[in-house]
């Protein structure tokens, strides 16, 4: 990793670990998992029965969300966006512009709250740069329906190409009020599933560790600046959810 596993037991912690290990202008993602040992895989590829029966999975994902949408998604691209956005397992792993936002996910489930959980610190040009992705303007990032590289990382064309691409970093469109909330961004596997973090020499990737005495208090100042569930996932199942704190 480009740098050593730092510790962070506050939201000054947070803050004082990015002063000393970014730079300005520099591209950076977060994504905060609740437990240190989970590794920089997108659910898809943490079973290998999962991936021979991703195609499987599509099908009937789009057989049965069908009758719940306004909306029908056009291409290939949408379904998998629509899949990840609805807990679906994909080759996508989220990702985040914000780093508050990537540290309330590190501590908010009660389910992992006494266990160290981690936030994962991404350059995504790097990690593009170890799957010989190349831009004319170097820090630009391969965008969904834009830029024909991603095609290979279709689940419908992965099949047919024999090459063992690396994950890349890429962007969509915030088209969701979740996604513009979360500044949302993505990695994607084709057919290689190495974690992120053992890609190459791992210097496009480090972590800060959270440990689980301290989310409690981090989530208390996060909640402080404005960071908690109703921000983060601002749908209305969720305002229903949050008027039971009113009760205690």
């Amino acid at each position: 990793m480009r740098y050593k596993d730092r510790t962070i037991s506050s939201v000054a912690g947070m803050l004082s670990a990015l002063k000393h290990q970014t730079k300005p202008r520099r591209i950076l993602w977060f994504r905060g998992q609740a437990r240190q040992v989970w590794k920089l895989v997108p659910s898809l590829a943490r079973d290998a029965a999962h991936l021979q029966a991703e195609n499987a999975l599509i099908k009937r994902f789009m057989q049965n969300a069908a009758p719940h949408l306004d909306t029908q998604p056009r291409e290939e691209w949408e379904w998998i966006f629509l899949m990840q956005h609805h807990r679906a397992f994909t080759r996508l792993l989220d990702w985040s512009e914000s780093p508050l936002a990537a540290l309330y996910f590190a501590v908010h489930e009660e389910e992992h709250l006494g266990a160290s959980g981690a936030v994962w610190c991404l350059d995504p040009v790097a990690l593009n740069r170890e799957a010989k992705l190349k831009f004319e303007f170097e820090p630009e990032i391969p965008a969904f329906g834009r830029d024909k590289v991603l095609e290979s990382y279709l689940p419908s064309r992965v099949r047919e190409n024999p090459a063992e691409l690396y994950p890349v970093a890429i962007v969509g469109p915030r088209n969701t009020p979740r996604m513009a909330a979360q500044l949302g961004t993505f990695t994607i596997n084709h057919r290689l599933h190495t974690p992120i973090e053992d890609i190459g020499e791992g210097k496009h990737v480090w972590r800060w560790i959270v440990p689980g005495a301290a989310k409690g208090k981090i989530l208390k100042e996060l909640a402080v600046l404005g960071i908690s569930a109703l921000t983060l996932f601002p749908e209305l199942d969720r305002v229903a959810d949050l008027t039971r704190e009113i009760l205690g």
